[in-house]
This record gives C-alpha cells, structure tokens and sequence, in this order.
C-alpha cells in the first residue's frame, strides 16, 4: 500500500511521468521507432530480461529493429499501472500489457496469424542527473499466448476505414505533423 507521501503534488507528477514513459514504450513498439526506445523510455545502460539472462538495452532493442518490421500490425496497451517508490529518484512499476500483433505466414505455420499477448512487466524506474523518469531494469513476465488465424472473410467496412500503419505515414502520425508537432 503506497505511503501518504506517495500522494503529494510532487509524486503525482512523478507518476504521471512514469506513465507516460510506459505509453511512449508502446507507441515505439508500435510505429516499429526502435531509436525512440533508448533515451526517451530506457536509461541506455538498462538491462532487458526476457528470458532469465538480462540483455543490454540496445541488443534488445536491435532484435526489436529486426523483428517488429515483419509484423505487419500491432497494438500494446498497457494497463493496472503500479507505482511504488524506493526512494526520492527510484520506483518499481507492474504494470499489464496486453498486445496483439498480426503475423504473417510461415514455413512452420502456412496461416496469418492474430496473436495475443497478456504480459506483466516488473519495471525498476530511475529519475538520474537530467530529472527525468527511465526505465533502467525490465523483466518482462509472459501470463498467456494466444494465437487466433486470421478471419478470411472480407471486412464490410474495411475499405471506408482509416487503417493504422506503423510507420511515418500512420494517420496519427501525419496529423501530427500537419498540427506542428514533433516528429516522434
């Protein structure tokens, strides 16, 4: 149970900065911007833990680099955001994620392939020299995999749709350019 002092005007800005790091994770992820990962979400020296044997950041994010382009969607969300603080510039984060992400066929499995992920991520949180909150360890904790084959039946509404994509000329993307903003 968070501490009364974990309420302040000062530690609500700390979490809604921890948040919004976690909500920037999934958009890199997302729009495939493995460069927007180390800096703006990781500390560059953060250790990666999928499998039992931590990883730097940036061979984690490599095979991101790698791999995400053959998938050609994907959405994360992450939810049940858990903050609790170790001191004045450290926090653990739980927080659940669940993502879906189409896979394309294989030599292995000759289907598309909807699979969802229901993930648990055990974050430790770190605000360093520059005051900003970054991720600087991971361990990522798989709870269920589920892989869907794809419906072949045509979407009514597809063709009158907006559809995302997950790279620059995603719609979000170019209305934000059209509005001023950053590139991310």
């Amino acid at each position: 149970m968070s501490a009364p002092a974990d309420w302040t005007p000062e530690r609500l800005a700390d979490r809604g900065q921890i948040t919004e790091v976690l909500y920037r994770y999934c958009r890199a992820i997302d729009r495939i911007q493995a460069g927007h990962l180390i800096g703006p979400v990781f500390h560059e020296d953060a250790l990666i833990d999928k499998t039992g044997t931590p990883d730097p950041v940036a061979v984690w994010a490599a095979v991101v680099a790698q791999r995400h382009p053959g998938v050609p969607a994907a959405s994360h969300m992450v939810t049940n955001v858990l903050i609790e603080f170790l001191g004045p510039d450290s926090a653990f984060v739980e927080s659940w994620c669940l993502a879906v992400e189409r896979h394309p066929p294989t030599a292995d499995e000759p289907r598309t392939m909807d699979r969802v992920y229901r993930v648990r991520y055990a974050d430790r949180f770190e605000r360093r020299a520059d005051g900003l909150w970054r991720i600087a360890s991971r361990t990522f904790l798989t709870d269920h995999v589920m892989a869907i084959p794809l419906d072949s039946a045509p979407d009514p509404l597809g063709a009158s749709r907006l559809t995302t994509r997950r790279d620059a000329d995603d719609p979000a993307m170019r209305m934000r350019r059209e509005l001023g903003l950053p590139p991310v």
